[in-house]
């Protein structure tokens, strides 16, 4: 073979070779464009069925000091948000934090608990406090409703429990035909449209007295 043959094989092999590797860069920014989002795009959705964490709504009420409620807001200023859950007409005169405990190896629960009456016949209602890790006691609109009326002949209604849940309701009086009214709910509008001062109080907390 030529040199003058030979010579065109080499340019046409190197032209080939080079119209090749032009293919190839071109192949691989388009792949490298459709891998990557351009800024214009649409964000992505979220995937069906995901949904965003809502945002704990939690009030602090109070604080649980040495087996005693150390209370952070007034609760005279609970008596009016109490009266407009109850929405019914019932007049709350005395509001509360109790501890619920069945057994000393139970993990206690927090309620915050509205007294009233309605039409002469006791009323009351509990919400579930949630309890932060420093004893520190909040009311969220998620907490837990319950609600006591009495009936015809019962003067007054006791929450009953089982561990630091309340199941329900029973009268003070065990007469036949004395009973009381049981409701319960999983969510609460108590301080949807409430706002709360808090309470002064003092730097150091009093250190109580040791049982005799």
């Amino acid at each position: 073979m030529s040199k003058f043959t030979l010579g065109r094989y080499w340019r046409a092999a190197s032209q080939i070779g080079f119209c090749m590797m032009l293919l190839l860069l071109l192949a691989t920014a388009c792949t490298r464009r459709e891998s990557f989002p351009e800024d214009s795009e649409e964000p992505i959705e979220v995937a069906e069925g995901e949904e965003a964490l809502a945002k704990y709504d939690g009030v602090l009420l109070a604080q649980v000091v040495f087996d005693s409620v150390d209370y952070i807001v007034d609760r005279k200023d609970l008596l009016q948000p109490f009266i407009q859950e109850f929405g019914d007409g019932t007049v709350v005169d005395k509001v509360m934090i109790r501890k619920v405990q069945e057994n000393k190896s139970d993990k206690p629960g927090y309620y915050l608990v509205g007294l009233g009456i309605r039409n002469g016949a006791f009323r009351s209602m509990a919400l579930q406090l949630d309890v932060a890790a420093d004893n520190s006691l909040f009311l969220s609109s998620k907490s837990a409703k319950y609600i006591c009326n009495a009936g015809p002949g019962c003067e007054f209604c006791y929450f009953t429990f089982v561990g630091n849940t309340i199941t329900g309701c029973e009268c003070s009086s065990r007469a036949a035909g004395n009973n009381c009214g049981y409701k319960t709910s999983q969510a609460n509008e108590l301080l949807t449209n409430s706002r709360l001062k808090q309470m002064d109080r003092p730097t150091q907390k009093p250190v109580p007295l040791p049982k005799p």
